[in-house]
């Protein structure tokens, strides 16, 4: 199963200050003990951009790089760089929830999750739930 990863689950796996670090620990423990039916993730620049600075801030800039350096080093995660087309879908999405308080990223995440059939999202983010995406962990 391929499997959209958030900065929020990015972060927490680095970020063994954060509050979800535990539970994202956990799911990449039983990922590489292959017990889940995770196969891969998929994830995009904008959310590797926010993770690295989110862990920049709250634990360190050597953290961040850390995590920056695995993620693209990683032959797990694939990261899709956003490209006029992706921007474009994230924008429609953007302004067609007004009621919504997503965030640009999220609608940017929620169009490459759509573009890629990908229904799952390892987030800690309430806003994939909102947007029909089933979560992990």
């Amino acid at each position: 199963m391929l499997v959209f990863v958030d900065s929020s689950a990015l972060k927490a796996n680095y970020d063994a200050r954060d509050d979800c670090h535990a539970k994202a620990a956990e799911l990449m423990r039983k990922i590489a003990a292959r017990e889940t039916e995770i196969s891969s993730f998929v994830t995009t620049d904008y959310v590797l951009d926010e993770a690295v600075t989110l862990t920049r801030f709250a634990h360190s800039h050597g953290k961040a790089v850390e995590l920056e350096e695995a993620t693209l080093a990683s032959r797990f995660v694939k990261l899709i760089y956003c490209d006029q087309g992706l921007f474009l879908d994230g924008m429609e999405v953007f302004k067609s929830h007004s009621d919504e308080e997503w965030s640009f990223t999220d609608c940017v995440s929620f169009a490459a999750m759509k573009n890629h059939g990908v229904k799952t999202a390892f987030t800690f983010d309430a806003h994939f739930r909102q947007a029909g995406f089933a979560i992990l962990p």
